[in-house]
């Protein structure tokens, strides 16, 4: 009876560990979906054969946007601030009036000024026409040579006297001007560093205005590579918060390097008509130095599992196999295959999500 049941119990284990042995041999250490989600009837897909082509030699830099041009406008009166106009985040046009002063002084000075200038002109006409009439008299021998010279200076003295009073009012006008502050370039506030009842301080900024219609990216590159970037050179500059690819233009390389990294800084220019690159935003910088050889392949044809890659490899046997490959840089749609795939094999450009490693397969 014993040995009756004991055989049961060793045929039962025997099984399970046949049955243990099925699964680990069905199993698989690169199997990228399981065994059900692979179809085992060809499916027809699409294949490429891998090639290597010439693709850019591009090298990159990293570097924050700037505006083309920063402001602090200000004033070089001492006085009180008696209204401000506008706010952070602001948007001004090139002239628009941000802040007046307090100028019941100036504007009195600039009274007083044409005032003076009206007497000038009353005292130039009598001295004009004093001087005709000795003129006149002295050709008529009625008067002496000492009363025309008198009469002379006296005229040069009130037209002297006019200029004077004129260069004191346009003085005057000058000093009350900068009653107003005006912005120089049209641009965003970006600071306000006054209020209405503040003193304001001579030659001290009052505002800061970034004029982003165009932006400036500064970037350092090795003594390797700044030999073969001229000013005027293309290049792409990439706002990655914003995903875009911005073409611009090298305004400066500068001559002078960091002797102890042997770097050079290198300005870019490009256009923002739309003000969407705003200041401080990270920027990538990809400059072109000619081209090289490269497999590259469709990133559609890209297999992921995870934090691994893959490229599914048609063999002559025509079924599927998975390799895991490593990548380089993109472009556009394609992206550049490191390792892990040979010249003149062919691969899946699209692979169906039920075409996994071992899957048949039949090209097209």
């Amino acid at each position: 009876m014993n040995s009756h049941r004991n055989r049961k119990i060793w045929a039962a284990a025997l099984l399970g560990l046949l049955a243990t042995a099925g699964t680990t041999a069905c199993g698989s250490d690169h199997e990228p979906a399981t065994q059900s989600a692979v179809s085992r009837d060809p499916v027809v897909v699409d294949t490429a054969v891998a090639e290597i082509i010439e693709v850019p030699l591009v090298s990159t830099a990293t570097g924050s946007a700037e505006p083309w041009r920063r402001v602090s406008p200000g004033t070089k009166l001492l006085g009180r601030i008696n209204e401000v106009f506008v706010r952070e985040g602001d948007h001004v046009e090139k002239g628009q009036l941000l802040a007046t002063l307090e100028s019941r002084d100036l504007e009195a000075a600039v009274a007083q000024a044409r005032a003076s200038v009206t007497m000038a002109e009353a005292s130039l006409e009598n001295a004009e026409a004093q001087h005709q009439r000795m003129i006149d008299l002295h050709e008529q021998r009625s008067v002496t040579d000492k009363n025309l010279e008198d009469a002379t200076a006296g005229f040069r003295v009130a037209r002297a006297s006019l200029e004077v009073a004129r260069a004191n009012l346009a003085a005057a006008e000058v000093m009350i001007s900068y009653a107003e502050v005006h912005t120089p370039v049209s641009g965003w506030v970006i600071s306000k560093l006054v209020e209405s009842g503040d003193m304001s301080a001579p030659g001290a900024p009052m505002f800061v205005i970034e004029d982003l219609s165009r932006i400036k990216v500064t970037v350092t590159v090795p003594e390797t590579e700044v030999a073969s970037l001229e000013v005027g050179s293309s290049a792409e500059v990439f706002i990655d918060i914003l995903g875009d690819k911005v073409a611009a233009k090298i305004d400066r390389v500068m001559p002078a390097g960091d002797r102890a990294t042997r770097t050079f800084a290198v300005q870019l220019l490009l256009d923002n008509p739309d003000g969407a690159i705003k200041s401080g935003m990270f920027a990538r910088v990809g400059f072109t130095h000619g081209n090289r050889s490269a497999l590259v392949v469709p990133e559609t044809s890209i297999v992921r599992r995870g934090q691994l890659e893959g490229i599914l490899v048609v063999g002559s046997e025509n079924v599927a196999h998975l390799r895991w490959v490593k990548l380089g840089r993109r472009f556009d749609t394609d992206v550049e295959v490191l390792s892990g795939l040979d010249a003149g094999d062919r691969y899946l450009i699209s692979p169906p999500g039920t075409v996994g490693d071992g899957a048949p397969v039949t090209a097209r």
